[in-house]
């Protein structure tokens, strides 16, 4: 039985729509967990504290302007934080205002919020879009409600002021924000994250004010807590301008007190000289300051206020750890730094810098010119020191007499030759007596008696007269000398003034970063070029108590770091000698030599003082300085003289002046220095440490060796002992010295013990081509103690062995 089935036409039914499923939303799991993790980082603890008190900021006239310019920031460059600094900022003005003026803030602030949080796309892309759209929207609000409430011609201009203040600190807050993003160092500031940074302080103690307990306000605890921190970290300036920040801080809200930013000026620029003892020598600058003028400008019923301030902000001061105050101090230098660096002009600055010195050094040139042309004039003043004695006869003697005339006009130059052999008379036997005038003179002269007693005191004084002279030629001498070598230092000062320097950032936050893992504990880091692949690091950090970090562990870790082999700069100036807590270093690239020392030395008859004196130190430009003298005799005596001629040499040579130049003011200055006969040697060995070149200047001095495998070769030179000559010529013998070569200097007193002085000289040659090691220290003790045991045991001299050897840094490599 088949079925029927009916079929029917389509019908659009209208007017009939299907009802929409309703769907539950999915919870978003991820935008709640950024939620949760942005509301637990440091940035959001910081800003939330910074916006809560910038919400109680309320300036002169009660104006709000930091609140909303700080919610701009932060929705524009940390947007994740921006819902947590519109809560703090709500709260805090909370406790600052009521009734509609609160109502209208906070309506300005939640629709800055819900603005930027759907559109902060289009308000960046220009640099005035932020700062207008917050200076509108708070004039827009402000004058609205006013209108409503309050509408009054003061309160518009109010809020018209309060819109552009608030307009301009966006302005400088969005740039000044982004160093939080920063992770590690931060490196250095700019200028106008320095002025954002001001910004935030002067809003943050700002909403400090009214905060006290027993009287004592946290405004100024923390304020002065900054200028401490100042003047840790930038210094006297630094400090100053932080301490005339606070102090205004008073006068913009609603007390006009100028005498504040005196205090607070005057105490940090006191604090900022005592820098240099550190946090101890700060706090007892800046309380010497506050309590000075606190004193005179302060009501003295709020004098012990004043002192719990000061002494609390000592303590939270104090409380900061050290890591954090070099690091701090580290960026204000970059900064400072960089400023200088960035500047437009600053090559033109160097430029016009650099003339002025070499204009100074110039003057300097023909000051010495002019010294060393005075100096030659010796002559002409014992001519008239002369002729005063000849007029000083003629007249105590001769004048009155009837035979004046014919002996000092017609008969003058034999008079004059008479005088002169009473006068060679006196300086070879020592006294004129009448028998002695001259036979011409006694034949014709009534008054030989007052003649030879006249001749004999006028010789006295000249003979006075002319070693003053001579003594004021020789001083002329070394002040030629001296402003001659004066003039090559500033003229070297200009050199270096004209080279460009850069900070490397990039270079510093790799090795902060790098020592930083391997477990070094940096205070500040700093890392210099001077526009060549030159680099110099500066490192502080904490005091190793001699265990050598510095040599064995960071330098070889830096160097890794930058491919590049570094020598740390005068590592025997340990803290371990000076007790200091803070170490700090230099690293420059490696020189293409090291130097290793040894030295030996016995005095006379065994006695503990030896009259030789021995010294090495470092000079510029990779240069390494090796001074042997030996003083006149032996003893105490004998070692002053030495020691204060190797100190005033090292002193020169470091200073910058000419090895030529240095020698030569040591002699005039040894000349000069004593009545007595003064006279050392000097054996003075500058080696370059870069090219393995030697200069050898030997006055006086013994010869020198040069042992190069089993090859040796002798240096010697021929010359006075300084101190004996009023000038001395200085000449300088220049020898290559390599990879494992050993330069031995001697004093004269190891040459003392053979027949005559080339044998002297060859036991010691041959000693040295027969010795098997290299080692500085064992050359030095096998010389000595031939010696002693060549002299049978009795030593009638100083003896001294120095010994240095080069080895190439390079050689393993």
């Amino acid at each position: 039985m088949n079925e029927r089935s009916d079929v029917y036409s389509y019908h659009r039914l209208a007017g009939r729509k299907r009802k929409p499923r309703f769907v539950w939303p999915s919870f978003p799991k991820r935008a709640v967990q950024n939620f949760l993790v942005a509301a637990v980082s440091w940035e959001t603890g910081f800003l939330s504290v910074l916006s809560f008190f910038t919400g109680r900021a309320v300036l002169a006239g009660g104006i709000i302007p930091f609140a909303a310019a700080l919610l701009a920031a932060v929705m524009i460059v940390l947007p994740d934080k921006g819902f947590w600094v519109l809560a703090a900022a709500a709260g805090g003005l909370a406790t600052v205002k009521t009734g509609y003026d609160l109502g209208a803030t906070v309506t300005s602030l939640v629709l800055l919020f819900i603005i930027l949080s759907r559109a902060r796309g289009q308000f960046r892309q220009k640099w005035y879009g932020v700062p207008v759209l917050v200076c509108g929207l708070i004039i827009a609000v402000k004058v609205g409600i006013q209108a409503y409430f309050d509408p009054v011609l003061y309160n518009y201009l109010l809020a018209i002021f309060e819109g552009v203040l608030a307009g301009s600190a966006t302005f400088l807050l969005t740039r000044a924000l982004p160093v939080l993003r920063k992770k590690g160092s931060l490196g250095s500031l700019k200028k106008d994250q320095i002025i954002g940074g001001a910004v935030l302080i002067v809003a943050f103690l700002t909403g400090l004010s009214e905060l006290t307990v027993f009287g004592v306000e946290f405004k100024n605890i923390v304020g002065r807590a900054l200028v401490l921190f100042a003047a840790f970290t930038g210094g006297s300036g630094f400090a100053a301008a932080m301490g005339t920040l606070v102090g205004m801080v008073p006068s913009i809200t609603s007390v006009i007190a100028p005498g504040m930013v005196a205090v607070y000026s005057f105490s940090g620029l006191l604090a900022g000289m005592f820098r240099g003892f550190g946090r101890i020598g700060i706090c007892i600058g800046f309380i010497l300051g506050n309590v000075l003028l606190s004193i005179y400008l302060t009501d003295y019923s709020k004098l012990m206020t004043t002192f719990t301030e000061t002494g609390l902000a000592v303590v939270l001061f104090m409380s900061i750890p050290p890591k954090r105050l070099y690091a701090a101090r580290s960026m204000v230098k970059n900064s400072l730094f960089s400023f200088n660096s960035r500047s437009v002009n600053d090559k033109r600055v160097r430029e016009v810098t650099a003339n002025k010195v070499r204009e100074y050094s110039r003057i300097f040139t023909e000051l010495s010119r002019a010294f060393a042309e005075v100096s030659c004039d010796t002559r002409v003043y014992e001519e008239n020191n002369l002729q005063n004695l000849f007029n000083g006869v003629s007249t105590k003697v001769c004048k009155g007499c009837s035979l004046y005339r014919i002996c000092w006009d017609k008969e003058f130059y034999k008079t004059y030759r008479n005088l002169m052999d009473m006068l060679s008379y006196i300086e070879l036997n020592g006294r004129l007596t009448p028998e002695h005038v001259s036979p011409e003179i006694q034949k014709r002269c009534a008054r030989l008696k007052e003649m030879a007693v006249t001749v004999n005191c006028l010789f006295e004084t000249y003979k006075q007269a002319r070693v003053w002279q001579r003594k004021v030629a020789e001083g002329k001498d070394i002040v030629a000398g001296q402003l001659d070598g004066i003039a090559s230092i500033m003229q070297n000062l200009a050199n270096e003034v004209k080279k460009d320097i850069q900070m490397r950032e990039d270079i510093e936050i790799i090795l902060r970063s790098q020592l930083t893992k391997a477990g070094y504990n940096i205070f500040d880091l700093s890392v210099i070029s001077e526009g060549n692949d030159q680099l110099e690091v500066n490192i502080s950090c904490p005091s190793c108590g001699g265990k050598m970090e510095c040599i064995n562990g960071i330098n070889p870790l830096v160097s890794r770091i930058l491919s590049q082999p570094l020598t740390v700069l005068n590592a025997n100036y340990c803290t371990k000698k000076t007790g200091e807590p803070v170490c700090e270093f230099k690293l420059l690239p490696s020189r293409a030599f090291v130097v290793e020392t040894g030295f030996a030395s016995v005095a006379k008859d065994c006695n503990l003082v030896s009259g030789d004196s021995f010294s090495t130190f470092d000079l510029r430009d990779g240069k390494f300085a090796v001074v042997l003298s030996d003083g006149m005799g032996v003893g105490p005596k004998a070692a002053v003289e030495s020691r204060a001629t190797i100190t005033l040499l090292e002193k020169l040579l470091e200073t910058g002046f000419d090895k030529n130049t240095a020698v030569k003011t040591v002699n005039s200055i040894l000349v000069l220095g004593s009545p007595d006969e003064t006279f050392t040697t000097v054996d003075l060995a500058v080696i370059d440490l870069m090219k393995g070149v030697t200069d050898f200047i030997k006055i006086g001095a013994a010869p020198s060796f040069i042992k190069r495998g089993d090859q040796v070769s002798m240096i010697r030179a021929n010359s006075l002992p300084i101190g004996i000559l009023n000038n001395i010529e200085v000449d300088t013998l220049q020898q290559p010295i390599g990879n494992d070569d050993v330069l031995v200097m001697v004093s004269d007193g190891l040459l003392g013990y053979a027949d005559d002085e080339q044998a002297s000289e060859f036991w010691i040659m041959d000693t040295l081509q027969n010795a098997i090691t290299t080692d500085p220290q064992n050359i030095a003790d096998l010389l000595l103690n031939k010696a002693v045991q060549n002299s049978g045991g009795v030593v009638d001299d100083d003896l001294t062995v120095a010994v240095v050897r080069l080895t190439a840094v390079n050689r393993n490599r």
